[in-house]
């Protein structure tokens, strides 16, 4: 009865999504930009409550509740994402423990000189090789292409060398991810009913432990090493369980918004002549500046310029890249109030009770018109110190994290990003073409929306 009678949220919102008994407000699942949008238009003062199943949510607008939502302490973003977004693997359930601290202290170190330096080679040689074997003569669907050499990419930043190396797993484990990717509204209410949803993650989890399991077990016995991430688990003598679990979830983080960006920043130059012409300068001028000699070819070039390099020498792309996240990083970010006491945000008068769930939609910041000229429009510009539109608002821009939660792949991810649209210029001249490869001026769609 506790589900069917439920007590107003005493939040300091001032509107309430009643939603439907039991199951709650189902929109939340299905439609989730669309449903917090529309509930911050109804209340007064922009925020507003429902449930969710049975978890208590308070959803938050405006500039205030975001600069205190992302700065509070106590408002957990694991804990969160992990009971309200319900994709991805479940690490802590397969450890049986809290994986969360040990996770954030093994990527940082992941995120360090010494490992990127080691792992820029293959990156390049990845890109080089997947985009060689692109037949020009056909339209190529970049969703597609750029997918697949991030995934690689993703195994020898955060993975292991085997899969990278090897197709047919590559092609195993992905089909593994994108059933880790899935979840269910029913799934996420109630947790522990066995929907099959439920079961095909937990089947994909396991034929990932053990087919990592089997490669950690295969170097043991052949005495082989590599220099990746599953060989520094190992050499620090963690469980096979552990590295695996933690190899499964840092591909996870690693791969769900970076293998979307890569293909976008390439739609998008290919429909904006004046940022294709600098993004082309751009690589053409740091091939230039590095080359050494005549016989070199461009990725020649590019595959040995250092670490320092890559990450300052191409800010067109970088710019390119943070809008691009800017628009296909939608829906909402998720907190959980485990702080054991109620959380006030800021001076807005809104309290997040003890365990229950803060959401704050992306959309709130990222399309807000006050701080960015045009916002579904695709424009680095509007990152310049004359316009500096992301510096208008506290936390105008949270693509890559922001207060307490600043993204912890971010470095890995830009390098990735770079690597592979700096690669692809080097080989190619490109533009938008349609389905039969006729130049095209179509406009493109609508962003695809991606949950932080």
């Amino acid at each position: 009865m506790r589900l069917l009678r439920r007590p107003d949220l005493p939040s300091g919102a001032s509107w309430t999504e009643k939603g439907l008994p039991l199951f709650g407000s189902f929109n939340f699942f299905t439609k989730r930009g669309d449903f917090l949008r529309e509930g911050s238009r109804k209340s007064p003062n922009g925020h507003f409550n429902f449930y969710y199943g049975s978890y208590p949510i308070i959803a938050l607008s405006g500039e205030a509740a975001r600069a205190s939502y992302f700065t509070t302490r106590g408002l957990d973003l694991s804990a969160g994402f992990r009971k309200l977004f319900s994709a991805g693997p479940d690490i802590d359930a397969m450890l049986g423990c809290n994986m969360s601290a040990y996770f954030i202290i093994l990527f940082k170190r992941l995120t360090g000189k010494e490992h990127l330096v080691s792992c820029l080679p293959y990156l390049i040689n990845d890109a080089k090789a997947s985009f060689s074997a692109i037949d020009t003569a056909a339209p190529m669907d970049p969703f597609v292409v750029l997918w697949n050499v991030l995934y690689k990419m993703t195994h020898r930043t955060v993975g292991c060398h085997e899969v990278a190396d090897d197709p047919a797993l590559q092609e195993k484990t992905m089909r593994y991810y994108e059933k880790l990717d899935k979840s269910s509204a029913i799934q996420v209410m109630f947790p522990w009913l066995p929907t099959p949803t439920k079961l095909n993650k937990l089947w994909a989890g396991a034929k990932l432990h053990m087919l990592f399991g089997d490669i950690i077990r295969e170097r043991r016995r052949t005495g082989r090493k590599a220099q990746d991430t599953m060989q520094i688990l190992m050499d620090r003598g963690e469980s096979d369980l552990l590295s695996s679990a933690f190899i499964i979830g840092a591909l996870f983080a690693g791969l769900i918004n970076t293998g979307v960006q890569s293909a976008w920043i390439l739609c998008y130059l290919a429909h904006d002549p004046v940022w294709y012409a600098k993004v082309r300068e751009e690589v053409d001028s740091v091939v230039a500046k590095y080359r050494t000699s005549k016989e070199q070819t461009p990725v020649d070039v590019l595959r040995d310029l250092s670490l320092e390099a890559w990450e300052s020498e191409f800010p067109c792309i970088d710019l390119g890249v943070r809008d691009s996240i800017r628009l296909n990083l939608m829906g909402a970010s998720i907190r959980q109030n485990t702080s054991g006491k109620d959380i006030t945000i800021g001076d807005t008068g809104v309290v997040v009770p003890k365990d229950a769930f803060a959401v704050y939609s992306v959309a709130d910041v990222h399309m807000d018109e006050t701080a960015y000229r045009d916002p579904l429009k695709w424009d680095p510009a509007r990152y310049l110190p004359d316009r500096a539109e992301d510096k208008k608002q506290q936390h105008g821009y949270i693509g890559w994290g922001t207060g307490l939660h600043p993204c912890l792949g971010m470095r890995i991810a830009k390098l990735e990003l770079f690597v592979s649209t700096a690669v692809f210029f080097a080989m190619f001249d490109f533009k938008a073409v349609d389905k039969t490869g006729n130049p095209t001026t179509e406009p493109l769609p609508r962003p695809r929306k991606r949950i932080l």
